[in-house]
């Protein structure tokens, strides 16, 4: 079967926002908080191009209509000194009991290259979703010997059963360098027992192929009983590739590398990246970013299974 999808359009923009949003609308994350209402978390940039995160509610029966836009960051840039004091970048949110864990990238401004990044947790205690806490100072996971240069974009699993382990996917740049022809930025994982300390596998989960930069921004779902990765595909444009779980073999085998590439309309016509996907009812919904890393926006496509 092949994964079809349609492009419902787009949704929102920093110009929508208010004035704490200065520019981007990117690495949407949604959450059902009612019956007819998906949250979208979102991170926007302030004057000084420091992401904090924000988000915008949609209707699920029709998710390019805007009920709502947070007034105040939900999650600032760190203190000075911190990982994430040069800005955020939304991985995943998923409820976990009666609180909201939020995994996201921190960033960190260097000397020989631009930024380094790594891997932190908030929270939101009261299950409303409107603020969010640091429950540790420093990062859940960092460079590390299985992640020499740096570390992106966090995709979060809780565990289905409880002896299960809790699973992480997440970006990889395995060569140095601050280019494109040295890229080698590729999707790993690591698992954890309780989703705070975690175990890099230092595998390759998801290779790049030929013409690829870098990938990066997974998402996992399980779709009519298929286990599928997201991604961002980095090339001289973004597009959107899909990665299905072989049980039998143990490997995630690429489905697509053009599931969603860039369009004619303005705001995407020269990228389609960072999906995140949500099942509603019966549809299924992938939110994603258009040109410039988010700058134009945010847009929506329904999927089907063809």
């Amino acid at each position: 079967m092949t994964l079809k999808v349609k492009r419902l359009g787009r949704i929102f923009g920093a110009e929508d926002g208010p004035d704490w949003m200065c520019s981007h609308a990117a690495y949407a994350a949604p959450l059902l908080i009612g019956a007819d209402r998906l949250r979208i978390y979102i991170v926007a940039r302030d004057q000084d191009n420091r992401g904090s995160v924000g988000f915008v509610d949609v209707s699920a029966s029709d998710p390019t209509r805007c009920l709502d836009v947070s007034q105040h960051p939900c999650l600032e840039p760190g203190a000075l000194g911190s990982f994430d004091d040069s800005g955020i970048s939304i991985g995943s949110v998923n409820r976990i009991g009666d609180e909201i864990w939020l995994y996201y990238m921190g960033w960190n401004k260097a000397v020989n290259v631009p930024f380094r990044n790594a891997i932190g947790l908030a929270v939101c205690r009261d299950n409303k979703g409107d603020r969010f806490e640091r429950p540790h100072k420093g990062p859940l996971l960092d460079r590390s010997r299985y992640d020499p240069f740096t570390i992106s974009y966090p995709f979060v699993a809780p565990p289905e059963e409880k002896r299960d382990a809790w699973q992480m996917f997440y970006g990889t740049n395995r060569a140095g360098g601050d280019n494109e022809e040295n890229m080698q930025h590729i999707l790993t994982d690591a698992a954890s027992d309780d989703g705070i300390d975690w175990r890099p596998s230092g595998r390759e989960v998801v290779s790049l192929a030929p013409g690829d930069y870098g990938l990066s921004r997974p998402w996992r779902i399980d779709l009519a009983g298929r286990r599928l990765l997201f991604y961002s595909i980095r090339r001289k444009k973004y597009t959107i590739g899909v990665s299905e779980f072989d049980q039998g073999e143990g490997e995630w085998n690429r489905i697509t590398g053009d599931l969603l590439g860039p369009s004619d309309a303005p705001w995407e016509n020269e990228a389609s990246c960072y999906p995140a996907v949500i099942k509603v009812e019966d549809r299924v919904l992938l939110f994603y970013n258009g040109n410039d890393y988010g700058r134009t926006g945010l847009g929506v496509a329904e999927l089907t299974d063809g």
